[in-house]
């Protein structure tokens, strides 16, 4: 039977071994605190997890069996012992209330013999006073019970929360595993979708099926014409706009440091596009150093309140409308 939330992720092989081992040593902890980038599939690792504490007959491999009982009932979503904390939908945090609730839960007595599963997904969403309120239940834990607390922004989290936890801090995967993934699935340009993602796996699947690598060509190539004086560049920016679901942004920020590296004389396995040196050249020729740092500096910027309620197509106009007023000194 298919694992219905874990789906082999190789990169996360050596965790998931490490969580099952709890299990087999009847050492589960109160608290548990998966730490990773966003993309790498901790959420599905972390459900997977409580799905296999929860079976009566996990299998030879210790993946949770799927036909019992307790499997059926959580594959339906009616198992009473597993507690799953999001953002209400449509929102972006956990409040005070939901923590409240999940205290009175936890009070009572559970109905089965297998240990109480609670995942916090992300926990850094939870407000302030949802954090104090968990605290309380993280000083006093219920028996028989283990909270897993999902974060991608571990800086986020008081750092109370954070010492009553067990980390397990997924980082350093294995690029060759997570490569040999994407090929499997058909992706034929793994390793320049990886690069593209900064090496997080589901990112970069993500990336190859919105075929990123001819967007973000693309976009480069536009950036070009627009410092030759070819492109208007309040048509640059619409162009830009019309991306935000993909990181724009940050690519261009990528073709500068090049650019910086590329004039400081940094060989060619060092870039990032080594394969756009010929651009890369146009850009040195086209802008000086200094014109290179104010230029990433305002994108850098706008990096930092691309979340924030600000006019992002009335900055973006600046940044083309500076970028093209430099090629005609």
């Amino acid at each position: 039977m298919d694992k219905p939330y874990f789906p082999n992720y190789p990169w996360l092989q050596a965790y998931w071994d490490k969580l099952t081992r709890y299990l087999q040593q009847d050492r589960l902890p109160s608290a548990l605190m998966l730490v990773g980038d966003e993309g790498l599939g901790l959420s599905s690792l972390a459900k997977s997890f409580a799905h296999r504490t929860i079976c009566l007959s996990p299998n030879e491999d210790n993946t949770a069996c799927g036909v019992c009982e307790s499997c059926l009932l959580f594959n339906a979503g009616n198992y009473p012992d597993f507690y799953h904390l999001v953002p209400e939908e449509g929102k972006e945090s956990i409040k005070v209330d939901a923590i409240r609730e999940l205290t009175k839960s936890l009070a009572l007595s559970s109905q089965y013999t297998k240990p109480r599963i609670v995942i916090i997904d992300p926990a850094d969403a939870m407000l302030h006073q949802a954090a104090n309120s968990l605290l309380k239940t993280l000083e006093e834990p219920s028996e028989n019970t283990c909270l897993v607390l999902v974060t991608h922004r571990l800086s986020r989290l008081p750092v109370t929360i954070r010492s009553r936890c067990q980390l397990m801090v997924v980082k350093n995967i294995e690029l060759v595993q997570a490569q040999s993934w994407l090929n499997d699935l058909g992706c034929k340009q793994a390793s320049q979708y990886l690069r593209l993602a900064n090496n997080v796996p589901l990112l970069a699947h993500e990336l190859w099926k919105k075929d990123a690598l001819a967007v973000e060509a693309s976009l480069l190539n536009d950036f070009l014409a627009l410092l030759k004086g070819r492109l208007d560049p309040l048509l640059f920016a619409e162009k830009c706009i019309k991306l935000n679901n993909l990181p724009c942004l940050k690519w261009l920020m990528s073709g500068l440091n090049d650019a910086i590296k590329y004039a400081h004389g940094t060989v060619n396995h060092e870039l990032v596009h080594p394969e756009r040196l010929a651009d890369l050249k146009v850009l040195v020729e086209k802008l000086n150093l200094a014109d290179m740092h104010d230029l990433l500096d305002q994108l850098a910027q706008l990096k930092v309140l691309e979340s924030h309620q600000v006019n992002q197509q009335l900055m973006i106009e600046e940044f083309a409308i500076q970028s093209y007023s430099l090629t005609l000194k």
